[in-house]
């Protein structure tokens, strides 16, 4: 009888054995697998829509570190340099074509703008954003060309006037690209990311920043067509989205 017995508790610890690596073996359930990994990028810090465009524009650099070159200042001096909606902008120069201008210089250039009022992009020949919009922002500035001055502004670290010209003549683009080598701009307007609009009305105050435009809405083009009107612009500011 210890044979028969014998026999029976190892045929049942064999059994025991192999059900056992069975379900070590067995795949996991993909709605486990989900959970866990929903539960591992929940335990890290979130992730921002500014931090995705660092990484995206890493080349742009500077003091912002959200893609414009920045004019180098501490961030306390950039805080008081950064004006509000509302605000008169102070002079700052860029180069168009390789010239110098003055802002203000724009502004009363009559073959850019009938009555000083602007339109200025943040732009640059780098950066995946830009290509969504700079294809509008050229029909925005021919639409309203000798009325308007509808410009791209680059301030981004290291575009030179010749890699602009060439990549804009690669692209088709008419519009004026204006550079501001010191970043100056950017830190006036307070613009972390490329895309950011802003429109600034014949007295030089600035009316509108924020987004260039979205799926559902053309908020630089709306502000536009507001300030020409002499009208209440109905969202003055939009989330910086590059």
């Amino acid at each position: 009888m210890r044979l028969p017995v014998a026999i029976l508790i190892g045929f049942g610890l064999l059994l025991l054995t192999s059900c056992t690596k069975k379900d070590a073996d067995k795949p996991e359930d993909p709605a486990s697998q989900a959970d866990s990994t929903a539960m591992q990028a929940d335990s890290g810090p979130a992730a921002t829509a500014g931090d995705a465009v660092a990484t995206d524009d890493h080349r742009h650099g500077g003091s912002h570190g959200h893609g414009h070159g920045g004019s180098g200042q501490d961030a306390h001096a950039i805080h008081e340099l950064t004006i509000a909606i509302g605000d008169k902008v102070p002079d700052f120069e860029v180069t168009i074509d390789g010239e110098p201008w003055m802002l203000s210089e724009l502004q009363a250039n009559s073959e850019m703008t009938k009555d000083g009022i602007l339109v200025l992009t943040f732009w640059c020949s780098f950066c995946h954003s830009c290509r969504h919009v700079e294809k509008k922002l050229d029909e925005l500035a021919q639409q309203f060309e000798g009325q308007v001055g509808v410009i791209a502004l680059d301030a981004s670290a290291g575009e030179t006037a010749e890699v602009v010209a060439a990549f804009a003549a690669k692209q088709g683009l008419t519009m004026p690209i204006a550079i501001s080598t010191g970043g100056t701009a950017a830190d006036i307007f307070g613009t972390r990311v490329t895309t950011t609009t802003v429109v600034i009305d014949s007295d030089g105050v600035l009316r509108y920043c924020g987004q260039f435009a979205d799926r559902d809405h053309n908020f630089a083009e709306d502000a536009l067509k507001a300030v020409l009107a002499g009208e209440e612009i109905p969202l003055k500011k939009t989330r910086q989205k590059g």
